[in-house]
């Protein structure tokens, strides 16, 4: 069997500045996730479109906890959404979305955004309560978490079966010893047993040290070029192993400042976006897109062996530094 390509995407609302300025309010679902901007849905309505032109389905992890923010009953109709659309929805966990809850109750509470950070029972009663609304919503049950941030850990890991998560896809190399709390010393793209819970990393890739520029980044469609994705892509599943890349459900538009004003497209990223969408539709049997529910139903059917593999390396100087040139310019609200 061929590995597969995963296109997933973190599904969630900004706080806004929230926390700093208690004047301003967390982003609602209606612009965080749907985009919608008058007439424009620049959120998950165009990305499903562009998935539906090629033919493509992709993995959302959906944020849950936003009737916290002041949202009620705003998440239910993304996740009817995207069940519609005949995509897969999965759990996505931002502490931080708890905490204001707490917050706004006038209660104590000790703030991180970190999933890894918090003690193990309180990691278990948000994974509970997550995949429980999660599967009220759609009327299936979730099976992969992401943590917020892709700050999960090993410790992490043995909480996730009691909320019956079994899939995770919060570790990746390029941000270990910062966001990333996993302390594996090797690292590595692909997917790997940590006891019960199959752990599939977002890929990423090495480049030679540069000045001003990271010595490693991950396949983020927002942040790298399609063509770094596409060769990274294939170099990861031509060595035995499946690839992940991620979009979050804001990555298609811009924004003139931190409350979410002015939304506008955001043609450099939605360019990639189609392009990555273009070249998987036409390689389908050689780089097969998977979405987490069929990989587990791979598992389930004893059609799915793991493979870890040592980060790959690109080489190419010159397309790097016209893309770090591109992404200056793009982060230009006007660009």
């Amino acid at each position: 069997m061929r590995p597969g390509v995963f296109l997933t995407f973190d599904v969630e609302c900004s706080m806004g500045g929230a926390w700093a300025n208690p004047s301003f309010k967390p982003i609602s679902p209606k612009l965080g996730m749907m985009g919608m901007y008058g007439d424009n849905a620049f959120g998950l309505p165009l990305i499903c479109d562009i998935l539906d032109r090629f033919n493509i389905k992709a993995t959302f992890f959906v944020e849950p906890f936003n009737d916290e923010l002041g949202y009620p009953g705003e998440t239910e109709p993304v996740c009817q959404f995207l069940i519609d659309r005949g995509q897969d929805v999965q759990l996505h966990i931002h502490p931080g979305h708890v905490f204001y809850g707490i917050h706004r109750q006038g209660m104590s509470f000790t703030l991180t955004d970190d999933v890894a950070n918090l003690p193990a029972d309180q990691q278990t009663e948000m994974l509970i309560e997550g995949a429980k609304r999660l599967e009220k919503w759609t009327g299936i049950k979730p099976i992969a978490f992401r943590a917020g941030k892709m700050a999960g850990s090993e410790e992490m890991l043995k909480n996730l079966p009691e909320a019956g998560l079994w899939i995770d896809s919060s570790y990746t190399f390029p941000f270990v010893n910062g966001n990333c709390k996993f302390s594996d010393k090797n690292p590595y793209n692909g997917s790997k047993w940590y006891n019960d819970v199959l752990e599939v990393a977002l890929s990423g890739f090495k480049q030679f040290p540069f000045p001003g520029m990271h010595s490693s980044k991950p396949v983020d469609l927002m942040g790298t070029s399609f063509e770094e994705c596409r060769d990274a892509t294939k170099l990861i599943c031509d060595a035995g192993a499946d690839a992940v890349a991620i979009l979050h459900s804001f990555s298609l538009f811009k924004i003139k400042d931190i409350q979410y004003n002015g939304g506008k497209l955001n043609w450099v990223v939605k360019r990639r976006f189609e392009k990555f969408c273009q070249w998987l539709n036409a390689n389908r049997t050689a780089y097969p897109a998977r979405t987490f529910s069929e990989l587990g139903q791979l598992i389930q059917e004893n059609g799915y062996q793991p493979e870890a593999i040592k980060p790959c390396t690109l080489n190419c100087h010159l397309r790097r530094l016209i893309r770090k040139s591109v992404q200056v310019m793009n982060n230009f609200y006007w660009f």
